[in-house]
């Protein structure tokens, strides 16, 4: 298993938010919360929403569907103990 430091690879800053799917791939990042709900809405194809629809369908739909933010130094432990792809 490779370390956390070669894993990470978003290295803009060190405090971050992850975009985890369903699956537990971290696929995406964002310094900012609301960059990173877009960035779960548009890995499910929702293209046209603005940032306050944004915010719901991540409470909504994008929970029911499985994704997640998680804040860096909660990404670095899950993928400690495995938890990641």
């Amino acid at each position: 298993m490779t370390t956390w430091k070669e894993f990470n690879r978003f290295h803009c800053a060190e405090h971050f938010y992850g975009c985890v799917a369903p699956d537990g791939e971290w696929f995406d990042s964002a310094v900012d919360i609301s960059v990173a709900i877009h960035f779960c809405c548009y890995a499910e194809g929702e293209f046209e929403l603005s940032p306050t629809q944004e915010m719901a369908w991540m409470e909504t739909k994008g929970k029911d569907l499985g994704y997640s933010l998680i804040h860096s130094l909660m990404l670095e432990k899950m993928y400690k103990k495995g938890l990641l792809k």
